[in-house]
C-alpha cells in the first residue's frame, strides 16, 4: 500500500518541506513540494506544521489535500500501469498547485502538438500530412475530454494508447486501418517530443501497431475489356468510359488524369532510330516529373477523338469534374457488368460514416481504380520490373508501392517459386 509523508530538508526558518512517495520497500521517490516552513514551526510527530497559528494551519491543511491528491493520482494510475519515478510525483504536486498551466504548458500532449503543428505549418510540410496531425490534435483532445484528464508525456503508455485506439473505432467510427495510422502518427510525435527532452513512458518505444490491410479494388485486364466492349449509351458515360480507359492504362491520379490534353503528349526516338509516344506530366500531388508511355488501348482512344483526349463532363467546371468522374464511372461499371460481390467501404448517408459491406463491384468503384488498377495490372505482368511501374505512378519507394497494391513479402516468395517451377521445367525440355 502507497504511502505519503512529509519531511524537512533541513533545520532554518526558510526550510524546504518535501514529500516522500513510499510504494514498496525498494521504491520510494522525493521530491520538493515548493513550500517553505519555520522548522520550529515543525512536528517531527505529526509530519505536519504545528498547529500554533493560522497561517500554519492553512499550511497543515494544504499538505493533507496534497496527501490525498497524490494517493488518489497513484489508485488511479496503478490501474494503467504508469511508470512511477521522481518525475511523476514532480507532475502531481505541479498539477495540484496548477504550476502547469493546462492550457499552454508543452508538458500537455495536447498543447505540445499544437505546437508541433503550428511548426509544420511554418516549415511549409506537406499538407496532407499536416491535415493528419491537426486531426491527431483534434481527436486526441476530444479523447482526453471523455477521460477527464489532461495527459503529460509520461502517462500515455500501452493501456492509453489501446483505449484511444478502441475510443477512435467505437465512438469516432473510424475504420481499423485509419485508427491504426492515426496511432503511428502519435507516436511519431512522441518520439519528437523525446527528443526535445520529454520524458515517455518506456512502453512507447515497444509499442508496436500492427498493418491492416485495406481493401484494394481494382479492374483487371478482363474487366477493363468488358468496359471497352460494353454497349452504353449517353455521351457522359461514352466519355467517362474513355477517360476511365485511359486511366487505367496511364496510372494517374484524377487531378492528373483529367488535366491531361494534347499539349502534353511528346514523341521520343532512341539510339536505334524507333519513335514512341509519351505523355509528360508533373504530378499535381508530388511535384514529380512522370513520363507516361502511351498504350496501344490509349492510342486507339486518342484517334477517336482526332488525336485528342476525350471532352470533360457537361456541366462540370474544373473543380466539380473529379466529382461528376466519379458518380459516372460507377454507372459506367454497372452497365459494364462489373457486379461481383465483394466486399468494400461504402459511405453511410444515414450514419455519416464509412462501413464495411458486401456489394456489388460497380458500387466501390472510384476514380483512384485508375491508378490502383495500372500498379497491381503491370506488376504482374512479369515483362515489366517494379521500378519501371514505380517510375511511371510516382511511387518514391518499393515498400510504400507495394502496400499500396496489397502485396506482402510473402507475394515476392510465391512469384520467385512460380519462377523457379519455370526454370526447372524449361531445362527439362530441353534436356
Amino acid at each position: 500500500m502507497a504511502t505519503v509523508k512529509y519531511y524537512l530538508r533541513s533545520k532554518t526558518k526558510g526550510s524546504a518541506i518535501q514529500i516522500q512517495l513510499s510504494v514498496s520497500k525498494d521504491l520510494k521517490m522525493r521530491n520538493s513540494t515548493g513550500l517553505q516552513i519555520d522548522y520550529l514551526d515543525w512536528s517531527d510527530k505529526t509530519s505536519l506544521p504545528k498547529q500554533n497559528n493560522p497561517h500554519n494551519k492553512n499550511l497543515s491543511a494544504e499538505l493533507i489535500d496534497l496527501k490525498k491528491f497524490i494517493l488518489e493520482a497513484y489508485n488511479q494510475d496503478f490501474t494503467s500501469g504508469v511508470l512511477f519515478d521522481s518525475h511523476w510525483l514532480k507532475n502531481k504536486i505541479s498539477l495540484f498547485f496548477e504550476r502547469i498551466d493546462v492550457n499552454t504548458s508543452d508538458d500537455i500532449v495536447v498543447n505540445y502538438m499544437k505546437n508541433f503543428n503550428e511548426l509544420r505549418a511554418l516549415a511549409k510540410t506537406k499538407k496532407t500530412t499536416d491535415h493528419q496531425y491537426l486531426m491527431l490534435e483534434d481527436k486526441f483532445s476530444r479523447f482526453q475530454n471523455i477521460q477527464k484528464k489532461n495527459y503529460v508525456f509520461a502517462e500515455v503508455d500501452k493501456r492509453v494508447m489501446l483505449e484511444f485506439k478502441n475510443w477512435l473505432m467505437s465512438k469516432d467510427k473510424l475504420m481499423e486501418s485509419t485508427a491504426n495510422r492515426t496511432l503511428k502518427n502519435l507516436k511519431t510525435v512522441l518520439l519528437e517530443a523525446r527528443a526535445n527532452g520529454k520524458l515517455l513512458h518506456p512502453q512507447v518505444d515497444k509499442f508496436t501497431i500492427e498493418s491492416v490491410t485495406s481493401l484494394k479494388v481494382f479492374l483487371n485486364f478482363e474487366e477493363l475489356s468488358k468496359i471497352k466492349n460494353a454497349n452504353i449509351i449517353g455521351e457522359d458515360l461514352l466519355h467517362a468510359r474513355d477517360w476511365l480507359l485511359i486511366g487505367c492504362y496511364t496510372g494517374q491520379r484524377v487531378s492528373d488524369l483529367l488535366d491531361m490534353n494534347q499539349t502534353k503528349i511528346f514523341t521520343k526516338t532512341d539510339s536505334q532510330g524507333e519513335s514512341f509516344r509519351f505523355i509528360d506530366l508533373v504530378q499535381r500531388k508530388t511535384g514529380k516529373d512522370v513520363s507516361v508511355p502511351i498504350h496501344d488501348e490509349v492510342e486507339q482512344i486518342l484517334k477517336k477523338y482526332g488525336d485528342r483526349f476525350p471532352p470533360l463532363f457537361r456541366g462540370s467546371n474544373s473543380n466539380s469534374n473529379a466529382t461528376r468522374f466519379n458518380s459516372l464511372i460507377k454507372k459506367v461499371c454497372e452497365l459494364s457488368g462489373i457486379n461481383q460481390i465483394l466486399k468494400g467501404r461504402i459511405y453511410d448517408d444515414k450514419l455519416k460514416r464509412n462501413e464495411i459491406v458486401e456489394t456489388e463491384k460497380y458500387n466501390l468503384v472510384s476514380t483512384h481504380i485508375c491508378r490502383r488498377s495500372f500498379a497491381t495490372n503491370f506488376y504482374g505482368d512479369k515483362r515489366f520490373t517494379t521500378p519501371q511501374v514505380m517510375a511511371i505512378t510516382g511511387h518514391k519507394t518499393e515498400t510504400t508501392f507495394l502496400q499500396y497494391i496489397g502485396k506482402t513479402s510473402s507475394d515476392h516468395a510465391l512469384n520467385t517459386a512460380k519462377t523457379f517451377r519455370e526454370i526447372k521445367e524449361q531445362g527439362e525440355k530441353i534436356s
